[in-house]
């Protein structure tokens, strides 16, 4: 077991508890002191991190000589290709928060969330654009996985539901947690023998991504609020 996994183990369970603590304290910045472009910002910068150290401990099994390659499952190279997405798209994550704040959702927007019919697994508001990822995937250098990642999220299906329905696919956006939570449960659980969990927060992430339910993309629900 080496050090080098574990501890980017531990600075990848850092930033999985402060996501959804800036996620939590949005309300805070809305309603007490009337900032929301704030705690909107708080909660994109949370997002990217989270992504980038789930690449990074991708790149540290790789270079502790644990997996050939960092792009190893459907789950996991959804992750890896959207945070490259982050990484190399020009301007702000377009996510719904954002959007409604400046009043650009349209008239129907469409909120998608992946194992739906498990009761333990938290809804949150933070949701990404569906078509912003796919043309951002497909103008880049990972624009070759995007069919796998389609059939992954069942995107094709979604949006051909969405529109029989009078939605747009430009309104439509994907909640960022399941995908977070398939990528790092895989991790732990296919990959949990070469690290070890180092502080309180990465105990804490090891123990709950051993147990937790897989992400049933095949499960979800389109929401029009």
């Amino acid at each position: 077991m080496k050090k080098h996994s574990s501890e980017q183990f531990d600075v990848l369970s850092n930033t999985l508890r402060v996501l959804p603590e800036e996620i939590l304290r949005l309300e805070y910045f809305i309603t007490k002191i009337n900032e929301p472009e704030e705690g909107i910002s708080n909660i994109e910068v949370s997002f990217v991190n989270v992504f980038n150290q789930i690449y990074g401990m991708m790149c540290c099994l790789k270079d502790d000589g644990y997996i050939s390659t960092i792009y190893d499952s459907d789950a996991i190279t959804t992750a890896l290709c959207i945070r490259h997405v982050l990484q190399h798209q020009t301007g702000r994550i377009k996510n719904n928060l954002r959007d409604t704040l400046k009043n650009q959702t349209g008239p129907k927007p469409s909120l998608i969330n992946y194992s739906a019919s498990d009761s333990g697994l938290a809804d949150t508001p933070f949701y990404i654009n569906a078509k912003w990822i796919q043309d951002n995937i497909n103008s880049g250098n990972n624009s070759k996985r995007l069919t796998q990642i389609n059939a992954y999220l069942n995107l094709d299906q979604i949006k051909h539901k969405i529109e029989l329905n009078s939605g747009s696919w430009q309104y439509a956006y994907i909640c960022a947690m399941p995908i977070i939570t398939e990528a790092v449960r895989q991790i732990v659980t296919k990959y949990g023998s070469y690290f070890a969990p180092l502080g309180f927060d990465s105990k804490v992430y090891y123990k709950h991504f051993k147990t937790i339910n897989p992400i049933d993309t095949a499960d979800y629900a389109i929401i029009t609020p």
